[in-house]
């Protein structure tokens, strides 16, 4: 049942989620084609404005792509969740987890597609142009050099890129969580959301803050390298995600409410 409840919610967001990061490719494109072409530097004023909407449509395509893909992840989790999909939803004979998981894990996938591609483009548009993408390795190899100077292990650096697609996750299941615990009102449902994310958003800032000082305290003799934290930025992303998981999951099936 899961994998059905998951391809359903593929086919569900596919058709908006692809253009959104086909857009991302298109422009990677024209932008790198702009740079290569060195059309800012052109004498024809024509060409300098083409140049300039080019690669302003570019970031701005960038932006859509990003708050546009959030934004619809929410709002497709509050309709078929919470709203009037909503009912159908919960009439049918699946348990409250395998819901939220394929929720969760399709939110997730797109979530890290959209990351990827960004990434990807700008390591393009980077490589378009030589001097800047120069600069770039410089830095790389000196970020590298530091690494090994400081003995951080492969192992580490894997750690710290799984604590990462971590975070992504509870970020995912923090968005969940709000918007289920929003349902816990009888008035203003999207407001109650919007303020528990808001403080929980505080109450993390304030964790994340307080080991950060303790840690610099702690080991102030020592440089700081990117690296160091990712123990931390691990456990404290896997609780929560347990947190905002079973607060979710609570609301959906001790709590529900679709009035």
């Amino acid at each position: 049942m899961l994998g059905k409840l998951m391809k359903y919610e593929w086919q569900a967001t596919w058709k908006l989620l692809v253009p959104t990061n086909l857009l991302i490719i298109v422009m990677t494109f024209f932008a790198c084609l702009t740079v290569r072409l060195d059309g800012l530097s052109s004498r024809n004023e024509g060409v300098v404005f083409s140049a300039g909407m080019i690669l302003a449509v570019y970031v701005l395509s960038m932006f859509v792509a990003l708050i546009g893909t959030a934004i619809y992840l929410i709002y497709r989790f509050y309709t078929s969740t919470y709203g009037d999909q909503g009912y159908l939803l919960h009439t049918l004979p699946v348990d409250k987890h395998h819901i939220i998981i394929a929720k969760v894990l399709v939110s997730q996938a797109w979530v890290m597609i959209s990351a990827f591609l960004m990434y990807v483009s700008i390591l393009f548009l980077f490589n378009a142009e030589k001097d800047i993408m120069t600069d770039f390795i410089d830095g790389l190899k000196v970020m590298v050099a530091q690494t090994i100077d400081e003995r951080v292990s492969a192992f580490a650096v894997v750690m710290a890129f799984i604590a990462v697609i971590v975070s992504m996750l509870a970020r995912v299941l923090k968005v969940t969580a709000c918007i289920s615990l929003g349902q816990l009102s009888s008035n203003h449902k999207l407001l109650v959301a919007f303020a528990f994310y808001f403080a929980i958003y505080i109450a993390q800032q304030v964790v994340a803050t307080l080991y950060y000082v303790f840690s610099g305290y702690i080991n102030r003799t020592r440089s700081w390298n990117p690296f160091d934290s990712w123990e931390f930025v691990l456990i404290i992303e896997l609780i929560y995600s347990v947190v905002f998981y079973l607060l979710t999951w609570y609301v959906m099936d001790r709590k529900l409410n679709l009035d």
